[in-house]
């Protein structure tokens, strides 16, 4: 019996630090569970990977033990390395976790219930978790990501007023035309350079949220209002009548695309707001 303690006794000194940090890990690691279950997303991610971590530095402690001078310095730094590649590997995990956690806070339902600024929320929050804890991530990859999708939603509603805009004059050009040439149409060759002349005017450009993360759409946008503008003039003398509010928006918001990553304001969630001001 005796013998059975100094046995414990021995194992608790040479082995305490891994003890620790083995307890430390199952206790992160209930709290998870509990932070997720009550739906605290971003505290559950901080405390999975203190628990991640806690786990890994219990066995890297165990390392220490072996005996033996110059082997054990040896060993030592064998395992300094294999541990830093570890931490990497770690790293490159809570990246991918991190984002897909955010990037399907953002997709999901984003025509009603989540707002921008919670979304905003969420990313801060999570990237300031990891910060807190020491952990030198780039989160650059995924704020690129959501920034596109964020100014996809400040755009698309100041595309959708560009393009009734164009679409109306077009639409009084059609009107023009035809009692230009009234009908039946006798002049063919004329009505049909004309009608040639309107379909080249374009009222929008296509799949902006994949160019979103590529090209500064608000500035397509406002080349294709001034195109439309000069041909419609031109072959028509009609100009579309443009919401001097969205073409300001579309001005501001080409700048700040030109200066990516985007800084986020009040201003700029609200102008990521489905409104029906610029709908």
């Amino acid at each position: 019996m005796l013998d059975r303690v100094k046995q414990v006794g021995r194992y608790l000194r040479s082995s305490w630090e891994r003890l620790l940090f083995g307890c430390v890990g199952v206790a992160c690691l209930a709290l998870t569970f509990r932070a997720l279950v009550a739906g605290e997303v971003p505290a559950g991610s901080a405390l999975f990977a203190m628990a991640f971590f806690s786990f890994f530095y219990s066995n890297l402690a165990r390392f220490k033990r072996f005996k033996g001078l110059g082997f054990e310095a040896e060993l030592w730094e064998d395992k300094q390395k294999e541990a830093a590649d570890l931490i990497d590997r770690l790293k490159s995990i809570v990246s991918t976790y991190t984002r897909e956690i955010v990037m399907n806070n953002v997709m999901r339902g984003r025509f009603g219930g989540e707002t921008w600024e919670r979304r905003w929320s969420l990313f801060t929050d999570l990237t300031g978790k990891h910060t807190e804890l020491g952990q030198d991530i780039d989160f650059s990859p995924l704020k690129h990501e959501i920034d596109s999708v964020f100014i996809f939603d400040i755009c698309s509603p100041l595309a959708s007023s560009v393009r009734r805009a164009i679409e109306q004059a077009k639409s009084s050009a059609d009107g023009q035309l035809t009692e230009k040439y009234g009908m039946p149409v006798t002049d063919l060759a004329g009505w049909e350079d004309d009608r040639k002349k309107l379909r080249e005017v374009r009222a929008s450009e296509d799949d902006l949220f994949a160019r979103a993360a590529k090209e500064n759409i608000a500035q397509s946008i406002l080349d294709l209002a001034v195109r439309a503008n000069e041909k419609l003039t031109a072959a028509f003398s009609i100009s579309p009548v443009f919401d001097p509010m969205v073409l300001e928006r579309l001005a501001a918001m080409a700048q700040l695309i030109e200066q990516r990553p985007i800084i986020v304001t009040a201003e700029l969630i609200e102008w990521a707001q489905w409104r029906d001001d610029v709908q």
